[in-house]
């Protein structure tokens, strides 16, 4: 009997016997996203004074983004699952990243049980991000303008494997993002863990990270830790938090740069969201020192998908010089946002 004939009858008998089998819910993959348009007006945008008014950005109460998402069901509790973020910017349709790359926001697959939790390979947000996001009075909303998701311990991670699993009222997470350096397993690693626990009113969580970072060619220790609260008393929710990030360079001075912020969110009306904090940074070495922000915001519900929002806030330096803190090098700037955000 010729060869491809048997191959062929076995590769028959294969698909029999797996048709055979029983069968699963199939999975789908879904389609979804955020497209936000908004107004910005700055002022003392640039040293010397000057105003700037702009739409060109990556979405102020949301982050616009493109997602592809499927999870399969497995049975026993198990499922399959994967998502595919890309960012762009609305104003000019431009993907949100000057490396053009495709799915920058994250990409990753994984396996997940409503037991056990899930575990998950690829890019991911950091778990400094994930614990942030829960203490943060904005959830996480005007990102552009806050400063807490780039203080986020990376934001992302590459080639990174993250365990997720949520034990009553707590959840775990932890992880670690491979350097894939040879000779080295630590060097361009990362890795963290992070708890929160929610008990009625009370929200408590923290975060212990530390990666291996690249400057010019030597790798330096990065450490991070954060710790936030909340508590809940009717439609509104009071929240905040502190996080310190030690970088480490022997070959540069050493620089220690702490976040801390709180404020509240209240529910109005179901259709009406007011959200006010503050936020300073401090960066051991920065010329400017100190910088504080405060922000307040009204939101207004057009359905659950569709969203009016208005945003004022005012930044305030220690000392007006350029620098890292400080890109103008003013002592203020005064802004407000207006736009719409649509979720689809």
């Amino acid at each position: 009997m010729n060869i491809w004939r048997k191959i062929g009858l076995v590769v028959s008998a294969t698909a029999g016997m797996l048709g055979m089998m029983p069968a699963h819910a199939q999975s789908s993959v879904q389609l979804y996203g955020t497209v936000d348009g908004g107004i910005r007006h700055q002022t003392n945008a640039a040293k010397g004074g000057g105003s700037v008014t702009t739409m060109n950005s990556n979405g102020y109460y949301s982050s616009n983004k493109l997602d592809f998402r499927a999870k399969e069901d497995l049975g026993d509790g198990w499922n399959a699952h994967f998502l595919l973020e890309s960012g762009f910017n609305l104003g000019n349709g431009q993907f949100d990243n000057t490396t053009g790359t495709e799915f920058n926001r994250q990409a990753f697959v994984g396996i997940g049980n409503s037991k056990y939790g899930s575990l998950d390979l690829g890019r991911q947000y950091t778990i400094a991000h994930d614990i942030i996001s829960v203490y943060d009075p904005f959830g996480f909303h005007f990102t552009p303008i806050i400063p807490l998701t780039v203080a986020s311990d990376g934001t992302r991670n590459n080639n990174d494997m993250k365990y997720k699993n949520t034990f009553g009222p707590l959840l775990f997470e932890v992880d670690n993002s491979f350097g894939g350096v040879a000779g080295n397993f630590g060097s361009g690693a990362a890795r963290a863990v992070g708890v929160s626990y929610a008990t009625g009113p009370i929200g408590i969580g923290g975060v212990y990270g530390h990666r291996s970072v690249l400057t010019g060619s030597t790798y330096i220790g990065d450490s991070y830790y954060m710790v936030g609260a909340s508590y809940k008393i009717g439609p509104v929710r009071l929240s905040g938090g502190f996080m310190s990030e030690d970088l480490r360079n022997p070959a540069a001075p050493h620089q220690v740069t702490n976040n801390g912020f709180g404020g509240l969110s209240w529910t109005i009306t179901p259709t009406v969201v007011f959200r006010g904090s503050y936020y300073q940074t401090t960066v051991s070495n920065d010329k400017s020192g100190r910088r504080g922000l405060s922000v307040l915001s009204l939101g207004y519900l057009l359905s659950k998908r569709t969203t009016l929002y208005s945003e004022f806030d005012y930044t305030s330096y220690r000392h007006a010089v350029v620098s890292t803190l400080n890109p103008a090098g003013v002592n203020s700037q005064t802004a407000f946002t207006i736009g719409i955000d649509h979720l689809f």
